[in-house]
């Protein structure tokens, strides 16, 4: 057996993050961990992915192996998911040849690119990784994991991962995906109407205000974690975020006061709450009716908590306060760093 230095992607649509870990045989721990992520918006053709790649690389340090999920396949960059697939795995073979590259399907598993025989099974599998990877520690459990973007709910029983869709259209279907993330999601999305002074009024159907608004305005996220680009260009405090909740609804705050703009924003909010706790119904519906299964939610879903708590009695915990190797790291890239190690050190 020998030491290993491994560092896991998940290459976004709107984000690249990597966790790198150092492993020591000789006291058969995991000695060294660390996580970063950057925006990077790969719907934008004249941004180049490999630069922030390489950036985070060297500020994490050097490894002999990368493992990487991806999502950003279905960006507008490409035409196609197999497009966006041989775009990005030939990124990283082009471009790290000295290294040791794995990639992970959506059954969770880990191969390099010569033992790959379907390659569309690539898509969008960080979900199967997580889940993977905290059944490592959990025997039951759903895993409850919000990113900026979206969010998975994904059963696992003995171990082993029960849900029924792989791609992103199935997993949809059977409630184990929503496109909803505490940042990025349009807040038209949520809902048809909003109250304003004894009325409900139609939503205008553009991209005014985004779920980081909300959350913002709500106390969910500080200023420091509103790391997308507005709406509108301009400012990510929270006035600046009411203004643009208010254009929900043709409002602005000359003309409606910041206490109508926070009850319209609490209006979405528990819109949200119903939509994310509507889908958890439908998933326990099928795999626990009883609603023992505990929830293990990432720090992005620990944030409602409160809030899901209070429609059922469901028991939610803070993945970061179960495994210690989740503190102050990021879920997908630890998972794929750890289940990597642990395939290497199997074959040593």
């Amino acid at each position: 057996m020998k030491n290993f230095t491994i560092t896991a992607w998940d290459i976004g649509g709107a984000n690249i993050k990597a966790t790198r870990i150092e492993y020591n045989h000789n006291v058969d721990q995991i000695k060294n961990i660390r996580s970063s992520s950057s925006f990077f918006p790969m719907w934008d053709q004249s941004k180049n992915p490999l630069d922030t790649i390489k950036k985070l690389d060297k500020k994490l340090g050097s490894s002999n192996y990368f493992a990487v999920t991806m999502t950003a396949e279905l960006a507008d960059r490409f035409n196609t998911k197999i497009e966006g697939i041989n775009y990005l795995v030939e990124l990283f073979e082009k471009n790290f040849m000295q290294k040791n590259i794995f990639y992970y399907d959506y059954y969770g598993n880990v191969k390099q690119k010569s033992e790959l025989k379907a390659i569309q099974t690539l898509a969008a599998a960080n979900w199967a990784v997580s889940a993977k990877f905290i059944a490592e520690f959990f025997d039951e459990f759903i895993l409850f994991d919000m990113g900026s973007t979206s969010t998975d709910l994904i059963p696992v029983k003995n171990s082993r991962l029960i849900n029924r869709g792989k791609t992103d259209s199935e997993r949809l279907f059977w409630g184990e995906l929503i496109y909803l993330g505490y940042l990025r999601s349009n807040l038209s999305f949520l809902v048809d109407q909003l109250p304003y002074q004894g009325k409900m009024i139609t939503v205008i159907n553009e991209h005014f205000a985004s779920t980081a608004d909300l959350h913002l305005v709500k106390g969910l996220i500080e200023q420091s974690e509103y790391n997308i680009p507005t709406a509108d260009g301009k400012a990510k405090n929270r006035r600046a975020a009411l203004a643009r909740i208010a254009r929900l609804i043709s409002l602005d705050l000359n003309t409606a006061s910041e206490a109508e703009i926070e009850l319209i924003a609490d209006y979405i909010y528990q819109e949200e709450i119903n939509l994310i706790f509507e889908k958890i119904m439908q998933l326990y519906s099928r795999v626990d009716p009883a609603f023992k299964t505990v929830i293990l939610a990432n720090k992005g879903a620990f944030k409602f908590a409160e809030e899901l708590k209070k429609k059922k009695n469901i028991e939610i915990l803070n993945l970061e306060n179960e495994i210690e190797l989740l503190k102050n790291n990021i879920l997908t890239t630890t998972a794929g760093a750890y289940l990597l190690l642990k395939k290497l050190k199997e074959g040593s």
